[in-house]
């Protein structure tokens, strides 16, 4: 691979500037993340430089941990609210 492949896109830096925000927000460390969404902390370190990786599967997964869509606007409902399944047991 050579340093033009490493160097951050425009839609990469926009992602890893997105990815670092929810992990911040989050409160997720980068070994933390790493486990939650099964890849290794040196992908989260890539992700959130903005360098591509190659497994994009990866990256959704953190993407989906983060509660972050690919489109780059978050997901309306994250993984762990569970108010949800409170709302519909109430109607």
């Amino acid at each position: 691979m050579s340093d033009q492949d490493d160097e951050p896109t425009a839609l990469n830096a926009a992602i890893a500037a997105q990815i670092n925000a929810a992990r911040l927000r989050g409160a997720y460390s980068i070994e933390t993340l790493a486990v939650l969404a099964r890849v290794d902390p040196e992908a989260i370190v890539r992700l959130e430089n903005g360098a591509s990786i190659a497994d994009v599967g990866a990256r959704d997964r953190v993407m989906d941990v983060l509660g972050l869509r690919p489109n780059g606007h978050p997901s309306p409902v994250r993984l762990t609210d569970l108010t949800l399944s409170d709302t519909n047991r109430q109607g």
